[in-house]
């Protein structure tokens, strides 16, 4: 299935439930706007609090500033990252063509295990990701703190120290983008098969993109052109199951039985 027909198959899906996707996203991004609007609140309610001679940033720095910080970040990591798992399990249902009622009854079934496990996948996703991504945290601060050693005193040794930094910075961000790539399979092959444990589908997700991750490259690229397009015309939220609908066929149609079949034989074989 080339990427034209991925999308066509997308709209197709999506027929009479665009609407009832919509009103996902919309969900979606209310949530995120209730946090960014809480955390704006807590900001200017503590700087009015006239008592304590420190800015913000200092008090983060505190140990109860920075626990009261965590606390929140834990409280919203656990309350989107099941409602992420949620949508993408809505559109996987609506790809195989189930729809949108039928999607939403097999969801409210999962119970207490489905939460559990996405949390689960998310969490060691994460971890993954970590071995790249602190590394690449701590460069893009080389780089900040050699462009303000720059600005009091420019000589070659501070100069050849940034671009080395700004250099080893983008080496990781696109080390970073790729391990992204690599493990975008995993909720697909999970849902595909129960039986297949999580570390393995960490490795069966790095297999089956393999051959596909500048393919899948190119097929988020041709999004781009919607983005002009929402910000002239149609609010993003329009597009956005369309964008959802199209990558989830795309996964799906890497995942098949077939491969995982398989995977599952070879390791047996190995066992």
């Amino acid at each position: 299935m080339n990427n034209d027909q991925i999308k066509k198959l997308a709209t197709i899906r999506l027929g009479g439930n665009w609407g009832n996707c919509i009103a996902l996203g919309v969900t979606m991004l209310s949530m995120g706007l209730l946090v960014i609007l809480g955390e704006v609140l807590i900001y200017h309610s503590y700087t009015m609090i006239e008592p304590f001679d420190m800015n913000y940033l200092d008090y983060l720095a505190t140990p109860l500033g920075g626990g009261l910080l965590l606390a929140r970040v834990i409280a919203y990591y656990l309350m989107f990252v099941p409602e992420i798992g949620y949508m993408r399990s809505i559109y996987a249902s609506l790809s195989n063509g189930v729809n949108f009622i039928g999607a939403r009854w097999a969801m409210r079934h999962q119970g207490f295990g489905y939460y559990v496990k996405t949390i689960c996948i998310q969490t060691i996703s994460l971890i993954y990701q970590a071995v790249l991504f602190i590394p690449l945290l701590l460069a893009v601060m080389a780089v900040y703190y050699y462009i303000e050693q720059a600005k009091a005193q420019m000589n070659t040794t501070n100069l050849m120290m940034f671009m080395l930094s700004l250099l080893i910075a983008i080496i990781l961000l696109f080390l970073f983008i790729f391990m992204k790539i690599k493990l975008r399979l995993i909720p697909f092959i999970l849902a595909a098969r129960k039986d297949i444990k999580i570390t393995h589908a960490f490795a069966l997700s790095v297999k089956l993109m393999k051959g596909n991750t500048l393919r899948y490259i190119l097929f988020l690229l041709s999004f781009a052109k919607y983005l002009l397009l929402c910000l002239l015309i149609i609010p993003i939220i329009v597009i956005l199951p369309y964008y959802n609908m199209s990558i989830t066929i795309f996964c799906q149609s890497l995942v098949t039985e077939e491969k995982l079949n398989e995977y599952i034989s070879q390791k047996e074989q190995k066992a």
